[in-house]
């Protein structure tokens, strides 16, 4: 299955295919298959040819098994290569969806310690929690992305002590991470309204008569993203019932399937609808 190897935390070198879910630099959504290289439980190193910001948000399905969660992107763990090689941590406490049980961390003190790092634009140095995997990306590449209060955006920070950093920085070298496209930015303004992220327990049914009891993958206040195994098309109509208690009183909602991803994940499928009112 792979070897062990000690550092900060406990890793296991293991490929598992995955299916990786996110908006790349051009405001798109993509759906990749790629696999992982290390696994661990602050996160992973996933391959990914799909390009995305630091920080972002991404959506890792497990092939093997269908677990998924949220991971950010913490930062490259190599650079040059292709695919990227990538560093991202769950930011879903306790989740693990690889299927395999993974040793403890090491550090007695926990998933989080303390840094100094350096801004490379200002060269203002602030101490800084980091948590695993951060360091992992601090010990591959050298630099992680933090906003910086004096360069007002985001920045690379890297160590503070130069006998610290895996390598030296040329003077052509990027501060901070490449911007998103105008026109990208333009296209993800054009939904007007903000999403949130929350699993809100819902009752969806179809026009034929079928009903799901599933949760919301994001809400807004005209409409919610949801998973369901139900085979829907764009312009269909359901009922919905959110939120959706058993024997609470009920309130049906006729809500449109505006959107239908072109992926489905072991017979499921992540649909978004709008309201009617």
């Amino acid at each position: 299955m792979g070897s062990l190897e000690q550092r900060r935390s406990e890793r296991l070198a293991l490929s598992i295919p995955i299916r990786v879910i996110g908006i790349d630099l051009a405001g798109t959504q993509f759906s990749e298959d790629t696999h992982t290289r290390i696994i661990s439980r602050a996160g992973a190193q996933i391959a990914l040819t799909h390009r995305v910001n630091p920080g972002d948000s991404i959506r890792i399905v497990n092939l093997e098994n269908y677990n998924e969660a949220d991971f950010r992107v913490v930062g490259l763990m190599t650079t040059g290569a292709s695919p990227n090689e990538l560093g991202v941590e769950c930011t879903e406490s306790g989740r693990n969806i690889w299927g395999v049980e993974l040793p403890a961390a090491m550090d007695p003190q926990g998933s989080e310690a303390g840094a100094l790092l350096e801004c490379r634009g200002c060269r203002q140095q602030a101490l800084w929690t980091v948590t695993l995997m951060e360091v992992e990306v601090l010990n591959a590449t050298g630099q992680v992305t933090r906003p910086c209060d004096r360069c007002a955006k985001l920045m690379y920070w890297t160590y503070a002590e130069t006998i610290r950093r895996p390598r030296a920085f040329a003077e052509t070298e990027p501060t901070s991470p490449p911007p998103r496209l105008d026109e990208a930015l333009k296209k993800v303004e054009k939904r007007g309204e903000k999403r949130l992220g929350m699993k809100m327990p819902i009752r969806v049914r179809s026009a034929q008569g079928e009903v799901e009891i599933t949760k919301t993958e994001n809400m807004s206040k005209n409409g919610f993203a949801a998973n369901l195994g139900m085979d829907l098309h764009v312009g269909d109509m359901v009922s919905v019932v959110c939120p959706y208690a058993p024997g609470d009183d009920e309130f049906e909602q006729k809500a449109e399937v505006r959107r239908r991803a072109l992926f489905d994940l072991g017979g499921r499928r992540i649909y978004g609808f709008r309201y009617v009112r």
